[in-house]
């Protein structure tokens, strides 16, 4: 049987002007983001124009 996936889409505005505390503080917050996600089980396969995009493996 053929493996299935499940896809999830996630924006995040990546071409605001900040300052570097700002910058910093942002880049936590999508850190924190990215370690649920991947703890979730998802996967990032691209990204693209502030667009994140997620696979994982469907189960049953």
């Amino acid at each position: 049987m053929m493996k299935q996936w499940e896809y999830k889409v996630v924006t995040i505005a990546t071409n605001a002007v900040l300052t570097a505390k700002q910058y910093e503080k942002a880049a936590q917050e999508f850190e924190a983001q990215l370690n649920e996600l991947g703890a979730d089980g998802w996967e990032m396969v691209q990204r693209a124009d502030g667009f994140f995009f997620f696979k994982r493996e469907k189960n049953g």
